[in-house]
């Protein structure tokens, strides 16, 4: 047995498959895909943001939970998107389920009121995961290929700075081009809009990296010039994907109004 606390604590296991390799370019998934609007800026999260969700009170006494230790499966090879959805099931929801199980009675809210949903259709979008609480959608887990997500697609061109500012960024776009994001980022940043519709709260994983993605980063839906949408980039280190995946579940709750601030 382990606590929560060391359980999270540990990087996801190296499986076949999950070593860093060649970028692999993604393609459109189909039509609704093709229509969605991708921000044509971002802007990163404040810093620490989820290092201080993490801290939540409430959240540090649910990872006093004991759980099993998982064993590491010689099967896996992370091929396909669906190869990287049954490893994370076991080594990435798993064990921050039965935190958040853990976590809500302390919220006063019952168990049986949070749901991990897989491929449920809303409209035209039917995300991997949604994570719902009182029949909110707090979260959405998006799975992408290895060696699919690179942060530079994302901020090289489109990251507003204080030496860049979204204006700056808007005008440099060219003619017919929707977005400053590049190559993979552009898709997918479609593809997470489009989801938006059902929640703001949009986390990519390939196993390898995991991005962070609030497009409702003022509780309305974001503005490229004004409230760019949020961004961040993990490798899982120095926060671990299951740390960062149960910290974004509680910045989730926060902005739902579930939570308090301070719980």
């Amino acid at each position: 047995m382990q606590t929560g606390t060391q359980s999270i604590a540990a990087a996801l296991p190296p499986v076949r498959g999950s070593a860093p390799g060649q970028y692999q370019t993604i393609t459109s998934s189909g039509h609704s895909t093709s229509i969605a609007v991708a921000p044509k800026t971002i802007i990163a999260f404040p810093a620490n943001t989820f290092q201080v969700c993490l801290q939540s009170p409430a959240l540090q006494q649910a990872l006093h939970v004991q759980l099993h230790i998982v064993g590491t499966e010689a099967s896996h090879n992370l091929a396909t998107e669906g190869d990287i959805e049954r490893a994370a099931a076991i080594y990435l929801v798993h064990d921050v389920n039965l935190i958040i199980e853990n976590l809500l009675p302390r919220l006063h809210i019952a168990v049986n009121q949070f749901q991990c949903v897989g491929q449920s259709t809303t409209g035209l979008s039917r995300p991997d995961i949604k994570f719902v609480v009182n029949n909110r959608t707090v979260l959405i887990l998006e799975y992408k290929r290895t060696n699919a997500l690179r942060d530079n697609d994302w901020t090289h061109s489109a990251l507003v700075t204080p030496q860049r500012s979204a204006q700056q960024i808007i005008s440099s776009i060219p003619p017919g081009v929707q977005t400053a994001l590049v190559d993979n980022a552009g898709l997918i940043s479609k593809q997470a809009s489009k989801y938006s519709s059902q929640c703001g709260l949009v986390v990519l994983c390939n196993y390898q990296d995991m991005i962070i993605l609030d497009f409702t980063p003022n509780g309305a839906r974001w503005n490229d010039l004004t409230s760019p949408v949020k961004y961040f980039f993990s490798t899982g280190n120095p926060m671990t994907h299951k740390q960062l995946l149960i910290a974004a579940f509680v910045y989730g709750m926060r902005k739902a109004g579930l939570m308090g601030a301070q719980a």
